[in-house]
C-alpha cells in the first residue's frame, strides 16, 4: 500500500508541475495556447480520477470483494477511460487549432458519446435477454419477472429516440433556437442518466462473473447453502440440488486437501405451499448422499436471502465466534449475497453452482435490478447531481454561445 500512495503522490505532483509549465509558457491571449492549457489539464485531472478509482478497487477487493463501492467505481472507471481517450483524440487532431467551444462540446457530447458507444451490445444484450424470455416462458411458465430482460430492452431502446421525440413535440410549441435547446437538455439528461446505468449495468456484470467463479479458500468450519423453493413433494429441484451439490464437492476437496471436515447449514424457511423446510428437504439430501447427520445444522426460519445469512450466522456464532465460514447460492446470485452479508458484518466467501443457460440472463438482471434497490438511496442522488450539472453546463454554454 505504501508504494501505491507513492504512485498517486507523484501522479498529483506531476499534476502541479504540467500544469505551472504550461501556465509560464502560456501567452494568455492566445486562444489556441489556453485551449491546450485547459485541455491538457481536463486529461490530467481524468486520469487521477482513473487512479483514484483503481486504486479503491484493489484496495475494496483485498478488504472486501462484495463491497457495492466496487461495482460503482468499476462503473466509474469505464466511463472515464473512454472519455480520457476521446480527450486525448481531441487534443491531437486539433492541437493547432483547437478552441475552447471545442473543448466545451467534446465534454458536453461525453455522456451522449457513452451512451452511443455502448449502444451496440445494450441492443444485443436485450435481443439475447428477450430470446431468453421466451425460451424461459416457454419452459418453465409465465410471470412478470420473466419479463425484466424486455422491459430493460425497450427503456435502452427509448432511450435511442427520446430526444427526437422531445424535438418533434416542442418544435410546433417553442421557436427553433428554444426548441433546439430543450432536445439538447433533453438529449444530455437522457444520456447522463443512461451512461450512469450503462456502465453499472457493465461493473455488475463482471463483479458477478468474478464472484461466481471465485473458489473459497479450503479451511472453512461452515458452509452456508442458501435455499429457494421445493417441488411439492418434498424434493430439491434442479435449481437448488445444485447448490447443495457445490456444498458437497466443496466439503471434499477440503476434507481430501487439508482433512479438515465442515459443518453444514441449509438454510430456508417453509412456504405455505411447501411440504416442509427448504431446509429439511435439503438435509433429506444431504443425508441420501452420505453426509452425517452430526455435520447437518439446519436453519428453517428465514424467508429472504438477508434472513439465510443473519439466522444462519446466529447459529455459527453461538458455536464458535472465530470459525471460517463460506455460503454456496446460484451463480448469478453470489455477488449480492455476499454485499448483504458484508452489511450484516459476516465475514465470508462465496462459491457458485451452475444455472441453465436461459435462466441465467433473466436472472442477472433480477440480481442488477435488485442491486439497485439495495442501494437505490446513493444512485438517485449521484442521477439528480449528475442532471444538474449537465443542465447547468449547457445553459453556460447557450448563453455564451458555445454549443454548436
Amino acid at each position: 500500500m505504501k508504494r501505491d500512495r507513492i504512485i498517486y503522490l507523484a501522479a498529483t505532483l506531476l499534476f502541479i508541475i504540467v500544469g505551472i509549465l504550461i501556465i509560464a509558457n502560456t501567452n494568455l491571449n492566445d486562444n489556441v495556447n489556453v485551449a491546450k492549457f485547459i485541455q491538457i489539464i481536463i486529461i490530467l485531472f481524468l486520469i487521477r480520477i482513473s487512479y483514484g478509482c483503481s486504486l479503491y478497487i484493489k484496495k475494496q477487493f483485498i478488504k472486501n470483494r462484495y463491497s457495492y463501492g466496487i461495482v460503482m467505481n468499476i462503473g466509474l472507471l469505464l466511463f472515464i477511460n473512454i472519455n480520457i481517450l476521446r480527450q486525448i483524440n481531441l487534443l491531437i487532431v486539433n492541437w493547432n487549432l483547437l478552441n475552447i467551444k471545442d473543448i466545451y462540446n467534446n465534454t458536453l457530447n461525453s455522456f451522449s458519446y457513452f451512451a452511443m458507444l455502448t449502444l451496440p451490445c445494450i441492443i444485443i444484450f436485450a435481443i439475447y435477454s428477450i430470446i431468453t424470455n421466451v425460451v424461459l416462458i416457454k419452459k418453465e411458465g409465465y410471470n412478470y419477472q420473466k419479463l425484466l430482460g424486455i422491459f430493460l430492452g425497450t427503456i435502452a431502446l427509448m432511450g435511442l429516440f427520446g430526444t427526437q421525440l422531445v424535438y418533434l413535440v416542442t418544435k410546433n410549441i417553442f421557436v427553433k433556437d428554444q426548441a433546439l435547446i430543450i432536445k439538447k437538455l433533453a438529449d444530455v439528461m437522457i444520456n447522463v442518466t443512461l451512461s450512469y446505468l450503462y456502465t453499472i449495468i457493465i461493473a455488475t456484470l463482471y463483479c458477478n462473473i468474478m464472484a461466481s467463479r471465485h473458489i473459497p479458500t479450503f479451511d472453512k468450519d461452515y458452509v452456508i447453502i442458501l435455499g429457494c423453493r421445493i417441488n411439492k413433494d418434498g424434493s430439491l429441484p434442479p435449481l437448488l440440488k445444485s447448490r447443495v451439490d457445490k456444498g458437497i464437492e466443496f466439503a471434499k476437496h477440503q476434507k481430501e486437501l487439508t482433512g479438515k471436515n465442515i459443518i453444514f447449514i441449509p438454510s430456508g424457511g417453509q412456504g405455505t405451499d411447501e411440504k416442509i423446510s427448504e431446509a429439511e428437504a435439503m438435509k433429506n439430501y444431504l443425508v441420501q448422499n452420505k453426509i452425517k447427520e452430526s455435520n447437518i445444522v439446519i436453519e428453517n426460519k428465514s424467508t429472504n436471502t438477508l434472513e439465510n445469512m443473519k439466522y444462519s450466522n446466529s447459529i455459527i456464532i453461538s458455536d464458535n465466534k472465530d470459525a471460517k465460514i463460506s455460503f454456496v447460492t446460484t451463480n448469478y446470485h453470489v455477488f449480492r449475497c455476499g454485499v448483504i452479508a458484508a452489511k450484516c458484518g459476516i465475514d465470508c466467501e462465496g462459491m457458485g453452482s451452475t444455472t441453465k443457460w436461459y435462466f441465467y440472463t433473466n436472472a442477472l438482471i433480477r440480481e442488477f435490478i435488485a442491486n439497485l434497490v439495495l442501494e437505490r438511496k446513493k444512485h438517485i442522488a449521484l442521477i439528480i447531481i449528475m442532471n444538474i450539472s449537465a443542465i447547468v453546463f449547457v445553459l453556460i454554454g447557450y448563453y455564451n454561445d458555445l454549443i454548436i
